[in-house]
């Protein structure tokens, strides 16, 4: 050989070395690439498609095209579709070559080839799917005319099934089966000991598989998300004559719950589709055989999973209730009721609170009974004048505290669900350790109010037997009647006259202040919000929360009823508490930073003169004093 042949040489050996590194380095890939690829990928797609930044920009339709696929979905059998592999969906034909032709869109009801590292193969088809879907009220013909809104969803040619369908993942076991941590070690090789050779299955695929079918695919908001794609589009509302059932189910309690991060409350799914049934095989309200049709919406509220126990009536409530435009209904009148009431009733307690604030800001000065000082220092140096000046006594002042703790707890574990859909109502609930929790803690909160409230009212009733036998027989109205309108805290027609009184001093059209007794009217009107607000939150709150027992003798309708007036209510209670009340006690100036009424039961002397001047003048008679330096 010439000397001419030497680089030659040198260049065959260099192609041969490069051959036997590639060679060398694809055997390497195939022995250490795992089973289930070699089974579930055989055209090697993956060998591009893994990589994510693979992907085009398509000019004509002003848009991106990404092509990269997550092997580990595949290597890591995250879903159903990981035994698949890409020519299952995709034309073979179409994506031989590289680079690939126009490729068809995916057709699900294909009929599929499951790869398995067995080496045993099972075909599968979503055909029987596509049959279901024809019986249904979401049949291909309806789901292909469906126009949006915003445009198409789906490119043309598109198969209907990603309308509610994505990718979907398994959970990981452990979710569902809280005891398999403990099985991990151990579970797959007592499995394999058959199921690896003599009867092969893929123990981990299978298990993953059957773990996920224990819940449901997708929680309760998720499938509200998947049903409103089209129930909620204005545009499809608009052409099938459709409410706008998903969001007025994200206001109903179900829905509020699963805001609240509760995955076991009713889902869409829930109502619309019979137990055992396939959703695809959804059909619609009119459709006697519906699990929604009046003939079998009751017993699917009362199933096993829902409210069993209940009467078919309680299927009355309204689920969808969408109380804006509920014009005319009982439900839209009593909220409206509710509503006249709020502004009636806390519109003039505010109206005295910021005219009493602007008398501060001014400085006006009070013109009461400058005696009435020196008549309240002579009744507490008499001994009994302490005590009777003394306006809570200690069950009074123990009641109010145990009442302002039940309150708060009965506000935090409530209003949340109220407004479920923001991040505080969230963070709230979870700091209680969930909704379930909150809620007991809500039930036996308002089961102890009305508890002490029954045990209040046993108080009233013997302060009010006592004051009758005090009474005379010979009294002009009988001895209970006037025992009656004499309790501390009846609101008489001397007091609507010092009220009116009182608005034409705050109002600058009175010289002088009115006078009270031990109570003044804003205070029993108080009383009496608190006296009426507990009876019906705890008449409403026991029908809600035994709507399964109250169903067997009222109407569904009911619970839509006692939901508003409890929420209403609720609503009420607050502001006057949290708004009025706060005020009254802790921030007004003569009381400031907290009236000690509420721990001792004593009145400042200021207050006193100034507000209660019909009590002082009441004790002192009846006690004999005289007012220091004359007064009396």
């Amino acid at each position: 050989m010439t000397r001419n042949s030497a680089p030659l040489r040198t260049g065959v050996r260099r192609i041969a070395l490069v051959i036997i590194i590639g060679l060398a380095g694809a055997a390497s890939s195939i022995a250490i690439w795992p089973a289930p690829v070699l089974a579930d990928d055989p055209d090697n797609c993956l060998m591009c498609h893994q990589f994510r930044g693979l992907g085009r920009f398509d000019e004509a339709a002003n848009q991106v095209h990404i092509y990269f696929t997550n092997p580990d979905y595949t290597t890591r059998r995250l879903g159903p579709h990981s035994r698949l592999a890409c020519t299952d969906c995709h034309t073979r034909s179409e994506v031989v070559t590289v680079p690939h032709q126009t490729v068809s869109k995916v057709d699900c009801t294909r009929q599929c080839h499951l790869g398995s590292s067995t080496g045993l193969e099972r075909t599968f088809s979503h055909a029987n799917v596509s049959e279901m879907l024809k019986q249904s009220a979401h049949t291909p013909e309806l789901l292909g005319k469906l126009e949006f809104e915003g445009g198409p969803l789906l490119n043309r040619g598109q198969t209907n099934c990603l309308y509610c369908h994505d990718e979907p993942l398994f959970r990981e076991p452990i979710e569902v089966m809280p005891r398999f941590r403990e099985l991990t070690n151990r579970a797959f090789d007592r499995c394999d000991v058959c199921h690896s050779e003599t009867v092969p299955i893929d123990i981990q695929y299978y298990l993953r598989h059957i773990a996920s079918r224990f819940e449901p695919a997708r929680n309760t908001l998720e499938t509200a998300q998947v049903c409103s794609v089209c129930h909620s589009d204005p545009k499809i509302q608009q052409d099938y004559n459709l409410p706008d059932s998903v969001t007025s189910f994200v206001r109903s309690f179900h829905g509020k719950a699963a805001l609240l991060g509760d995955q076991t409350t009713a889902n869409c799914l829930s109502c619309h589709v019979k137990a055992g049934e396939n959703a695809h095989f959804m059909l619609g309200h009119r459709d006697p055989l519906s699990s929604v049709s009046s003939v079998n919406v009751g017993d699917t509220c009362r199933s096993t999973a829902c409210h069993p126990g209940a009467d078919q009536r309680i299927a009355d409530a309204a689920v969808h209730l969408d109380l804006p435009k509920a014009h005319g209904s009982i439900e839209f009148i009593i909220a409206a009721i509710f509503i006249v009431l709020t502004v009636l009733t806390f519109g003039p307690s505010a109206m005295i609170v910021v005219l009493e604030l602007i008398h501060n800001v001014l400085g006006r000065e009070e013109h009461h009974d400058t005696k009435k000082k020196g008549l309240v220092l002579a009744i507490l140096n008499h001994p009994e004048g302490r005590e009777r000046l003394t306006r809570f006594k200690i069950r009074h002042r123990v009641s109010h505290w145990i009442l302002t703790i039940l309150f708060t707890l009965l506000v935090l574990t409530g209003f949340p669900l109220k407004f479920a859909e923001t991040a505080w109502a969230s963070a709230l609930i979870g700091m209680f350790g969930g909704l379930s929790i909150a809620r007991q803690l809500h039930h036996w909160s308002g089961i102890l109010l009305v508890g002490g409230f029954m045990l209040h009212m046993v108080d009233v009733f013997i302060v009010f037997l006592l004051r009758a036998k005090s009474i005379p027989p010979a009294t002009g109205r009988g001895r209970y009647l006037e025992a009656w309108v004499s309790m501390p805290l009846w609101i008489s027609i001397n007091d609507v006259r010092k009220t009116i009184q009182l608005f034409a001093y705050l109002l600058f059209l009175r010289k002088d202040r009115p006078t009270f007794g031990r109570f003044s009217p804003p205070e029993k009107f108080e009383y009496l919000g608190v006296f009426w607000g507990t009876m019906l939150l705890g008449v409403t709150g026991a029908l809600l929360w035994g709507e399964q027992y109250s169903s067997r003798f009222l109407s569904g309708r009911a619970s839509n009823i006692a939901t508003i007036a409890h929420t209403y209510e609720a609503f009420l209670a607050l502001i006057h508490v949290g708004i009025l009340h706060i005020y009254n006690v802790i921030l007004a100036p003569k009381v400031f930073p907290l009236s000690l009424a509420t721990i001792t039961g004593e009145t400042p002397i200021a207050k006193l003169e100034e507000e209660h001047g019909e009590m002082i003048d009441e004790i002192a008679r009846d006690l004999g004093v005289e007012g220091q330096n004359g007064g009396a």
